[in-house]
């Protein structure tokens, strides 16, 4: 299996394995309570991760969104929290809490993390969303709910390789133990760049590429901002964001904790943002750039 990666070192790929419950007694078994379950493996590739040790893990609390082919409502699978095994684990789900007549004929779709969401049976295009208000997770560098994936599975094979929407930003911050920036926000000066909003995107099966489109409206916005926690160490903070092209540059600025800007850069160069490219906005460090008063 092909790994997609943030560039050449961080994949953004893992395998999703559909098992449907079996028993030689089936007919004696009430429909509804029947589970389907997914299982899903990342043994050599990580699953988000983007610190240097690459621990490669599944999180409590973890949701996928299911598609059939045929189906415009998702159906919900939720971690199986004694499967996890550091790079395996089960989503499993009761056919009873599925959307009536849950199968596909010939194809899966599916969506990590769960999140809002609507599939378009004509187009095999998910409708979701990325937020402009990032926050980061704990024990992260980034806001692990904004690294959204959409993912395509062949009926038989029923494996599905996740595919990163995004494109990270990352910014380096150094002594900023203090708390002196709370914020990092992205402004592109173009507002009709749009880097955080409602978009549209699809895997075909076996695909290489994300068929990826944003949608213009009033949710969408020509700005990212992610809260970091005060750390005096050297940190990469990731911001992720739509993919789409900045025209006549961007603004990277520094907020504390009341959202007042107290330092900013401006940078006129144009800059095309794709989906699972790490791009570097900078080394700031705030004990020369914030001295103390």
């Amino acid at each position: 299996m092909k790994a997609f990666k943030f560039l050449s070192n961080t994949a953004l790929v893992f395998s999703l394995v559909l098992l449907a419950s079996c028993s030689s007694n089936d007919d004696l078994e009430p429909a509804s309570d029947k589970v389907i379950e997914f299982k899903a493996n990342l043994r050599d590739v990580t699953r988000a991760t983007l610190e240097s040790n690459n621990d490669v893990h599944w999180d409590l609390g973890d949701k996928i969104y299911v598609f059939g082919d045929q189906y415009e409502k998702a159906g919900l699978f939720n971690i199986t929290p004694s499967s996890i095994d550091g790079a395996t684990a089960s989503f499993t789900s009761f056919e009873r809490d599925l959307p009536s007549g849950f199968k596909a004929k010939e194809y899966y779709y599916a969506l990590y993390p769960f999140g809002s969401a609507t599939f378009d049976t004509k187009t095999s295009m998910i409708t979701s969303v990325l937020s402009a208000g990032q926050t980061v997770t704990e024990g992260c560098t980034y806001d692990k709910d904004a690294l959204v994936m959409v993912a395509c599975a062949d009926v038989l094979e029923k494996v599905f390789d996740f595919k990163n929407v995004p494109a990270l930003i990352k910014v380096n911050v150094s002594n900023n133990g203090a708390g002196k920036v709370k914020f990092i926000e992205i402004v592109a000066t173009n507002e009709a760049n749009k880097l955080s909003g409602n978009f549209r995107a699809s895997v075909g099966y076996a695909a290489n590429d994300i068929k990826f489109e944003a949608i213009s409206d009033a949710y969408n916005k020509n700005t990212v901002k992610l809260e970091i926690p005060a750390s005096d160490e050297s940190k990469d903070f990731y911001i992720a964001a739509l993919p789409c092209n900045i025209n006549h540059g961007f603004t990277i600025k520094f907020e504390d904790e009341k959202e007042n800007v107290v330092y900013e850069r401006v940078s006129k160069s144009d800059i095309t943002l794709k989906s699972s490219k790490i791009y570097p906005f900078g080394s700031y460090d705030f004990a020369a750039l914030l001295p103390e008063k």
